[in-house]
C-alpha cells in the first residue's frame, strides 16, 4: 500500500506543480500583454507627423523627388490597432528610407541635404530595432519619433533654403549682366558721341580723299 500512496501523492504534486507553472505562465503572458498595450497608446499618441506647407517651388522638388514622396505617404499613414502595426511601419519605412541617397534630385543634392538624409535614415532603422524588441524601451521609442519629426521638418526646411539661396544667386548673376550689357551700351555710345565731336576739317578732308 505505501508505494501506492507514495505514487499517489507524487502524482498530485506533480499535478499541483504543472498546474501553477500554467498559472504563472499566463499570468506572465497577461503582463507583457498589458504592457504592450500601454506601449502602443504612448506610441500611438506620439506619432504624429503633421504635412509641411512649404513654397509652390520647393514642394514641385518635393513631390518630383518620388521616393522622398512614397516615404513621407508612408510616414504620414498612422499605423492602427496594435503594436504589430507600427512593428509592420517601421520595417516598411526602412525599405522606403534606405534608396533616398541615390536619388537626390540634382539641384538640392548638397551635402547639408545628405547630411539630414543620413539622420533620418539612421533614426527610422534604430526605432525599426527597438520596437521589435520584446520588452520595447517605450522611452527611447518616444524620443526617436520626436527626433525623426525634427529632421525630417529640418529636412524640408533645408530644400527652401537651398531654393531662396538660388534665386539671390540668379538674381546677382542678372545685375553682373545688366552692368556688362550696360558696359557695351556706353562704350557703343562713346564711340557715337566721338564720331560726332570729329572737327570739320577733317570730315572734310576724309571727303577729299
Amino acid at each position: 500500500m505505501k508505494p501506492i500512496v507514495s505514487l499517489f501523492l507524487f502524482l498530485i504534486i506533480l499535478f499541483g506543480s504543472c498546474k501553477d507553472d500554467g498559472q504563472t505562465r499566463k499570468l506572465q503572458v497577461a503582463k507583457a500583454l498589458k504592457e504592450k498595450e500601454l506601449v502602443f497608446s504612448t506610441i500611438n499618441k506620439t506619432w504624429n507627423f503633421a504635412p509641411r506647407t512649404l513654397t509652390p517651388e520647393s514642394q514641385t522638388i518635393a513631390n518630383d523627388w518620388n521616393d522622398w514622396r512614397l516615404f513621407m505617404v508612408e510616414l504620414h499613414q498612422k499605423p492602427k490597432g496594435t503594436i504589430g502595426a507600427f512593428q509592420r511601419k517601421t520595417k516598411s519605412l526602412v525599405q522606403k528610407v534606405d534608396v533616398l541617397n541615390n536619388t537626390i534630385p540634382a539641384r538640392i543634392n548638397k551635402p547639408q541635404i545628405k547630411s539630414r538624409l543620413t539622420a533620418i535614415i539612421t533614426k527610422v532603422k534604430v526605432l525599426h530595432t527597438f520596437i521589435n524588441l520584446d520588452r520595447i524601451p517605450e522611452k527611447k521609442v518616444v524620443t526617436l519619433i520626436t527626433d525623426l519629426n525634427v529632421e525630417v521638418n529640418a529636412l524640408q526646411d533645408q530644400i527652401e533654403e537651398i531654393v531662396r539661396r538660388s534665386h539671390i544667386q540668379k538674381e546677382e548673376g542678372e545685375q553682373e549682366m545688366l552692368n556688362s550689357v550696360g558696359g557695351v551700351q556706353d562704350t557703343t555710345n562713346n564711340q557715337q558721341i566721338q564720331q560726332t565731336n570729329v572737327p570739320q576739317e577733317i570730315k572734310e578732308f576724309e571727303i577729299i580723299k
